[in-house]
């Protein structure tokens, strides 16, 4: 299931779009949860980045779209952005917020599902590199290219991402297996590490842009032998 966000101030308009997803989702077999705003900080407000696609009206009052974009990208820089506006000029500045496309007003189902279906195949795509995890509030998509290590926290699991830290009840062990990629290493047995954020090692410490996060010495000459493979392009 995909994960749809709306942000359109005008109630006619969300549901017409929501309309274009029903028809979306029976042309080509998907299914969407969607979830709607009618502004900008409604959206920005306690963002979590679990959407796969964001569908937003450019012209609402308030915070327009495209501050709500460059909000948004500071936030979360692979979620799918797509401009809604009844003023193509507008549209065209989308490549400063790195959005994929834009529709123009009004909406047809022709035109939204032709837009959509590059969407959908990105989405699609993305959801191959995601993980699900349940906090004690919510479930939440992470992707794996966010993870930079992961910390055990009695019986948690602390993902320190770069959109944020989110805990779950899981062992190491387990949350292991969920991330099933090679480049994440253990340096210790309280820590795992996405080896892609690696910026040096120093001594008896691994080092992921500022933070220093030690590297036990049973676990050493394994977690070497890892990063020198990753770094050879082994892995």
């Amino acid at each position: 299931m995909l994960q749809v966000a709306i942000i359109e101030d005008d109630p006619e308009s969300a549901a017409h779009l929501r309309s274009c997803l029903d028809y979306l989702a029976e042309a080509e077999k998907v299914q969407f949860s969607v979830t709607e705003f009618s502004s900008g900080l409604a959206f920005l407000g306690d963002y979590k980045p679990i959407y796969d696609i964001v569908l937003m009206d450019i012209e609402m009052p308030g915070m327009n779209g495209m501050e709500t974009a460059r909000a948004l990208r500071q936030m979360d820089k692979a979620v799918i952005l797509i401009f809604v506006t009844n003023v193509a000029q507008y549209a065209l500045q989308g490549y400063e917020v790195d959005a994929m496309n834009y529709i123009l007003k009004p909406v047809s189902k022709y035109d939204f599902a032709l837009k959509l279906r590059r969407a959908l195949s990105r989405a699609v795509r993305q959801q191959d590199e995601l993980i699900r995890i349940k906090t004690a509030r919510d479930t939440y998509a992470l992707r794996l290219a966010t993870v930079r290590y992961l910390e055990v926290d009695g019986h948690y699991i602390i993902y320190h991402t770069t959109e944020g830290d989110f805990t779950e009840y899981i062992t190491l062990k387990d949350a292991q297996k969920k991330l099933n990629k090679d480049y994440f290493a253990r340096c210790n047995r309280h820590l795992l590490v996405n080896l892609k954020f690696v910026t040096g090692i120093e001594g008896d410490d691994v080092l992921l842009g500022m933070d220093r996060l030690p590297i036990s010495r049973p676990q050493k000459k394994a977690f070497l032998k890892e990063f020198a493979m990753f770094i050879g392009g082994v892995n």
